[in-house]
């Protein structure tokens, strides 16, 4: 059985970043974390927190913070996720975000499940002043073979969003829509001390075909130690239509080192 745990960063990390790039708001892949935090009964917490502070040639205060919480009580399960980024460079602000995410999960018969979920986001740097959105929908998990795990999951959400205001053409619109979200969640051990990972997400416009949204994470985690382990992530999101003068396309790549109990 694959250890969910070991596919996000759901433990706490000792150095993080070694490349960053700001990656888009637009979907937020939180299944790793769930499951992370439901393979237990009762309730588990995790918080992890970073500072980075320079003077002199380079000016920077780099601020983060992340908490999650989940329940797991019989068929039940509820998961709650906050966390912030604040970044400035000299004085000017280079990153400024933060999101927060509420889901519960029933199991039903066998490998079905049921997710409802609620959500609310920002994001300076996309434009993006406000995102609200709830959803629901079936998901199905997969075990063909020891070792490796699979979920597939099918939502229809309903999103309210607000842009920043500035000069844009587009300034303070606002847009609410529905969009078909859909998942699929992989997991495999290739090695006892080896995990490999990816979700993809397909989030399509129910009333616009070419408004789509696509993210695609990646992740290989090697332990070290029973509480050591390295990992690396690589995450790309891709907006067709994204806001007046933000790119469609970003990537993140991460390097960490982690500590878990």
């Amino acid at each position: 059985m694959v250890r969910p745990c070991r596919l996000d960063l759901s433990c706490l990390p000792v150095a993080l970043a070694l490349v960053t790039s700001p990656a888009s708001a637009q979907i937020v892949n939180v299944q790793p974390l769930v499951a992370a935090n439901g393979g237990k009964e009762g309730l588990s917490v995790t918080a992890e927190g970073s500072a980075d502070v320079r003077t002199g040639n380079t000016r920077l205060v780099a601020l983060a913070g992340n908490a999650t919480a989940g329940y797991r009580a019989g068929r039940h399960q509820v998961f709650l996720m906050a966390r912030a980024e604040l970044s400035r460079e000299a004085g000017d602000p280079i990153v400024d975000k933060d999101l927060e995410h509420l889901r519960y999960r029933l199991s039903i018969n066998g490998p079905l499940e049921a997710e409802v979920f609620l959500q609310h986001d920002r994001d300076a740097f996309r434009r993006l002043a406000l995102r609200a959105l709830a959803g629901a929908g079936p998901r199905l998990r997969v075990a063909p073979i020891p070792g490796f795990e699979a979920a597939l999951g099918v939502a229809l959400l309903f999103e309210h969003e607000r842009l920043s205001s500035g000069p844009e053409p587009d300034a303070g619109e606002e847009v609410f829509d529905a969009r078909l979200s859909t998942y699929l969640v992989l997991a495999t051990s290739v090695t006892p001390q080896l995990t490999l990972g990816n979700t993809f997400y397909l989030q399509p416009r129910l009333d616009r075909a070419g408004d789509v949204r696509v993210l695609s994470e990646s992740s290989l985690l090697a332990t070290v130690t029973k509480h050591l382990s390295v990992k690396m992530s690589l995450s790309s999101a891709y907006d067709a239509q994204p806001p007046a003068g933000v790119l469609p396309l970003d990537a993140t790549l991460k390097s960490a080192l982690q500590l878990s109990f």
